[in-house]
């Protein structure tokens, strides 16, 4: 028997030795991350061992409230990876000198279908009338997201326009998207921007419908991208792999829930890795759209930026857009993956 288990215990310290070998033959990653369900991608790409497969051991660095909370810590290569939307504090400090590079799709709006991105008006005055159309929102209080200098700001004024009215002749109020459930049920305004699955929640609940879908006045919106640092672009070969085993998490979810291709399994690992526990969410919510090939909307982007700087929001000249964006490593995974 102590035979027996002297050998036990030698063919665990092999493998143990075994995957801390391979562990080490693993390029670490750094990916700064929010833990939002918009996230779906990233953590299917790592629970089904795409970047394992890859050569990668991909460290997600929780804790910013937003893509733009890394930028620094991009610039710096202390993470190498993040995703954010293009906005002001974004262009600005390009401006400043520091070094991003936007690399793919992280989420587009859709056609005019797409609900991910949606203002949403109080039902008591849809079903009573008082709300029909964006005209009607003239003179009444709104939320209007969580800041301005960034795309809720853009859809709000586009919105706004085209019923004729601008900024100042709403109650512009800001709103984090959480919050906009609680506001609407006290009544403190008539209707609030607001993302999936709250979206979905507020039509549940009864407490709110889609007004205006973003998508139905600004298809193709670059809403967020894939951000690397100018140190992790600068290795191609890794760079690449990284995109190849994110590509294949992007085209899961979109085979899970547009497709409905392997949609039980795909959901039990969000439920496990994410904050949405009701598969009910999941699988009724509109998805959050990214291209299967990280095709990225590059007009959008450079009428964002000069949205912003005709808003003040600005600080210099509109950066030279394309100077950001980096296609290489997205065009490289096609040509390992194929096109979707």
């Amino acid at each position: 028997m102590r035979n027996f288990m002297r050998t036990i215990l030698a063919a665990g310290i092999a493998l143990a030795a075994m995957a801390g070998a391979r562990a080490a033959d693993l390029d670490v990653v750094n990916v700064g991350v929010t833990g939002r369900p918009d996230q779906a991608q990233l953590e299917l790409a790592r629970a089904r061992g795409y970047f394992e497969k890859q050569g990668i051991d991909v460290h997600f660095v929780p804790g910013g409230a937003s893509g733009q909370d890394y930028i620094s810590s991009l610039a710096t290569n202390q993470i190498q990876v993040a995703a954010g939307s293009p906005n002001a504090g974004m262009f600005n400090a390009v401006n400043r000198g520091i070094d991003v590079r936007i690399v793919a799709d992280w989420a587009h709006l859709g056609q005019s279908d797409d609900s991910t991105f949606s203002f949403v008006a109080r039902k008591d005055l849809l079903d009573s009338g008082e709300i029909k159309t964006v005209a009607d929102l003239k003179g009444k209080p709104i939320g209007v997201g969580p800041q301005f200098g960034a795309y809720n700001e853009m859809f709000i004024y586009k919105m706004l326009k085209s019923a004729g009215l601008g900024m100042s002749d709403v109650v512009a109020e800001f709103i984090n998207f959480p919050d906009g459930i609680a506001a609407m049920s006290g009544k403190k305004i008539v209707g609030t921007l607001m993302i999936e699955p709250l979206v979905l929640i507020a039509h549940e609940r009864k407490v709110g419908e889609v007004l205006m879908p973003a998508s139905k006045i600004d298809p193709g919106a670059q809403v967020a991208v894939v951000l690397y640092s100018p140190q992790f672009a600068d290795n191609k070969g890794l760079a690449t792999r990284y995109m190849v085993a994110y590509l294949q998490g992007v085209r899961d979810m979109l085979n899970a829930y547009v497709k409905r291709i392997d949609t039980d399994a795909t959901t039990d690992i969000l439920m496990k890795t994410l904050s949405i526990k009701d598969r009910h969410v999941w699988e009724a919510m509109s998805p959050h759209i990214v291209d299967p090939n990280g095709t990225i909307n590059v007009k959008h982007i450079r009428e964002q930026a000069e949205f912003y700087k005709m808003r003040g929001e600005i600080t210099g000249p509109v950066p030279d857009v394309e100077k950001l964006i980096d296609t290489r490593f997205a065009e490289g995974a096609v040509k390992i993956l194929g096109k979707y």
